[in-house]
């Protein structure tokens, strides 16, 4: 009966038909496969590998220098500048912020935030303030310490001071009223101490300047006897005439 049997065929994705797991078996396991390896990275060669160490080593050591060269297409000179402060020491300096009245609008501008100095010529011994901006450094204050000027304490706050002076800021020269202001009042009355300081060590100067300019003028005058000697002569000068 056995052989009597017709042998029946194989089923489609059968064990028997692609010798594999039940099912599609073959497929199932081949495409597993190329999803494996669609996935992963090739294996290195041992040449390869060495090749990525020494790339590595080479990114983490030093660069190299560039050892190029360029020139400049316009070669620029450097040119020495003049602050006009060479020949000056510092008396005193401070932080401050300055203002100047406007009389036509009867109010105060401000002319800039900077270092306020008090200079001292090396020969002259003459002191004068100097103010620059910050960062641009345009003059907002420039004037000779006068001895007669007097600060005055601003009405509204203890941190500052007015006074008046010939100020050459604007280098032609006019006569200013200024509100300098500090960031305390100590630095406020510090200021004024030596501002006043270097006020009395200009007089001492210019009183010296006055007795050397008298002394030249009455050096440049003749004496007694000379002017007696000339008085003299003129006379005898005057004796021959008639004679003749």
């Amino acid at each position: 009966m056995a052989e009597e049997e017709e042998k029946k065929p194989p089923t489609f994705g059968s064990a028997t038909a692609f010798g594999g797991e039940k099912g599609f078996g073959g497929f199932a396991a081949a495409a597993a496969q190329a999803a494996r390896d669609a996935t992963s990275f090739p294996s290195k060669s041992s040449g390869d590998a060495a090749a990525e160490e020494e790339d590595q080593a080479a990114e983490e050591g030093e660069e190299e220098e560039c050892k190029a060269e360029f020139q400049p297409l316009v070669q620029l000179d450097e040119v020495a500048t003049s602050t006009g402060e060479e020949d000056e020491d510092v008396f005193f300096q401070v932080k401050a912020k300055l203002y100047r009245f406007n009389a036509e609008d009867s109010e105060w501008k401000e002319r800039g935030v900077g270092m306020a100095k008090l200079l001292q010529h090396r020969q002259s011994k003459k002191i004068r303030m100097l103010m620059r901006r910050d960062k641009t450094l345009k003059i907002c204050a420039n004037h000779f310490v006068v001895p007669t000027v007097k600060m005055q304490e601003h009405t509204d706050s203890d941190k500052a001071w007015v006074f008046s002076t010939h100020d050459y800021a604007d280098q032609e020269g006019s006569f200013e009223t200024f509100c300098i202001r500090f960031g305390s009042p100590e630095r406020a009355n510090e200021f004024k101490e030596k501002y006043e300081e270097a006020g009395d060590l200009n007089r001492g100067v210019l009183e010296q300047v006055k007795d050397e300019q008298e002394k030249k003028e009455d050096a440049a005058k003749p004496s007694p006897e000379a002017e007696k000697l000339a008085e003299d002569l003129e006379k005898s000068a005057k004796v021959d005439d008639k004679a003749e």
